[in-house]
């Protein structure tokens, strides 16, 4: 299944997913900065896979869509036909999550696309918020952690490349 990213200067790309020994790959069908049948019917004719026009359009939109998007930016209140297309999209998906599974595996590429459409549906419904930076534990403070450890076990070895057993009898080799 096909699918579209954002690309440095206003450039898109219509890509799709293949399945090769060394795990999934990316393949470029078309690169556009204006989404038009050209470049639509170039993507179809480059494809190894089922191509679905009508979905690479959505999902154009939606990058760009998504492009433009910022947290500062206010958003449209939903209307009635994006509501209605939040709802049937949710019951298709508790749908297939009914039926029991068929013997054959699904098509990852197709997953996650399908996964990603249905998170970007959700997000929708969402107020905007700014971006918060991730709040790791600093490394320091585990290593110094690591260190009183050692020391209050009498690991007196820290930094000399030695070994030591402890009472178990286990080696521990430091080099730091």
């Amino acid at each position: 299944m096909a699918y579209v990213v954002a690309r440095p200067h206003g450039r898109f790309e219509i890509r799709e997913s293949i399945h090769t020994p060394r795990g999934p790959r990316a393949r470029s069908l078309a690169n556009f900065a204006v989404l038009t049948d050209t470049v639509v019917e170039s993507a179809r004719a480059r494809a190894t896979r089922p191509f679905d026009a009508g979905a690479v359009r959505a999902a154009a939109v939606r990058v760009q869509v998504a492009r433009t998007r910022t947290p500062d930016a206010p958003r449209r209140p939903p209307t009635a036909e994006t509501m209605r297309h939040f709802v049937e999209s949710s019951r298709r998906m508790a749908h297939t999550l009914e039926r029991p599974p068929t013997g054959r595996r699904p098509d990852p590429g197709e997953v996650l696309v399908g996964l990603l459409g249905f998170a970007d549906e959700i997000a929708r419904f969402q107020p905007a918020r700014n971006t918060e930076p991730l709040a790791f534990p600093p490394l320091a403070r585990l290593a110094q952690q690591t260190v009183a450890d050692r020391t209050g076990r009498g690991d007196s070895t820290k930094g000399t490349g030695d070994s030591t057993e402890d009472e178990d009898g286990a080696r521990d080799v430091t080099n730091e």
